[in-house]
């Protein structure tokens, strides 16, 4: 491809962004109803138990339908525009996402011990770090901590994708959710890839929004309800994951005006949902005794379900949420990081905890009310 077509192709890198979410839509339309079939007829459906909030049968193989969506999709883009997207970017996307995805169908069959998830994924973030060059190796002054050692630097990167592995799966609780954060999420990298002109990982952000949107309708509107299982989550948390080691690490966003110097706030705002609730029900977990990581309907989900919010309204809420708080870090970066993140924090956790605050509160004057009578 010679340098006026390459040029071209990157001048233009929003018309293919929307060609490559148009592209999708369609192939997650044809995808989601045939995967929601054969999850049916492979008996692959999560069963209704006291700590979650469906009463029926649920097919749970939506990260194979998103899967398939956006790799189609991708395709013929990786294909020929191969300048662009080299072969070796693009195996390194596509391998850890279909080894994540086998993984998550695994756990959604036979149920896999958190070690043995954690060991796999330990394994992928490795290669995606060094195969990447996925080294974060400053935090911004965030802490007063500016560049990192390469051991450090490792350790952050590693901790890092291993958490977006995860935190998704941590908060898919009701419909919409963790869905409807991820479509956040590829909004942000998307517009962190045009503002950087990094084709592929616009291409890929677009991919994401594109195979999402029939997904929730599926999972949030029809009778002919899917899951994004284990397997939707990991596959998430994988791609999310790549495309934030990639920001942080510089490679293909040294500079983003929106960002400043602050591009790891920013990126803890996009996630601060997940972040928070996440942090909030370990340590309650933890201050009663109990293993981090034992199911339970204590999540900021949950109790908003208990304020009278359907599915839907919940996951509303927890999206407007998430675009405040979003546009609210990049009001701050002009100002000091450490500032910036006390007040951002503030407002997440002041945020996030005020429906577990409320339930707590309305409980008690039932009880009052109930003693007095």
């Amino acid at each position: 491809m010679d340098f006026e077509i390459k040029n071209f192709i990157v001048s233009n890198i929003l018309n293919y962004g929307f060609l490559a979410l148009v592209v999708a839509v369609l192939m997650s339309i044809y995808f989601v109803p045939k995967i929601r079939e054969l999850a049916q007829v492979k008996n692959l459906t999560d069963n209704p138990s006291a700590r979650k909030s469906h009463s029926t049968r649920v097919p749970v193989l939506g990260g194979l339908a998103i899967y398939l969506a956006a790799g189609f999709t991708m395709m013929p883009f990786a294909f020929f525009f191969q300048d662009i997207i080299t072969p070796a970017t693009y195996f390194l996307l596509g391998f850890s996402t279909m080894a994540m995805l086998f993984v998550g169908i695994l756990d959604d069959i036979v149920g896999l011990k958190p070690t043995q998830k954690l060991l796999f994924q330990i394994v992928i973030s490795i290669l995606v770090i060094y195969s990447g060059s996925f080294f974060i190796g400053s935090m911004d002054g965030l802490f007063g901590v500016k560049e990192l050692l390469t051991p450090l630097s490792f350790a952050l990167s590693l901790f890092t994708y291993i958490i977006f592995m995860n935190m998704l799966n941590l908060i898919d609780g009701i419909d919409g959710l963790a869905s409807g954060i991820s479509v956040i999420a590829f909004a942000f990298f998307a517009l962190v890839a045009y503002e950087s002109g990094s084709y592929y990982n616009m291409l890929v952000s677009m991919c994401g929004i594109g195979s999402l949107i029939p997904f929730m309708y599926f999972n949030m509107f029809s009778t002919k309800k899917i899951f994004l299982g284990d397997n939707g989550s990991l596959v998430l948390g994988v791609i999310l994951g790549y495309l934030a080691l990639d920001l942080l690490s510089g490679n293909n966003a040294p500079e983003v005006s929106f960002l400043g110097t602050h591009k790891i706030l920013v990126l803890m705002a996009v996630f601060s949902y997940p972040l928070v609730d996440t942090l909030r029900v370990f340590v309650v977990r933890i201050s009663r005794k109990r293993s981090p990581f034992a199911a339970d309907k204590n999540h900021i989900h949950h109790h908003l379900l208990r304020l009278g919010l359907s599915h839907r309204k919940a996951t509303l809420v927890v999206i407007m949420y998430s675009i405040f708080i979003t546009i609210v870090a990049m009001l701050l970066v002009d100002i000091d990081i450490n500032v910036a993140f006390i007040t951002l924090f503030s407002i997440a956790v002041f945020t996030i905890c005020l429906p577990s605050f409320l339930v707590k509160k309305s409980t008690g004057a039932v009880g009052l009310r109930s003693i007095s009578n």
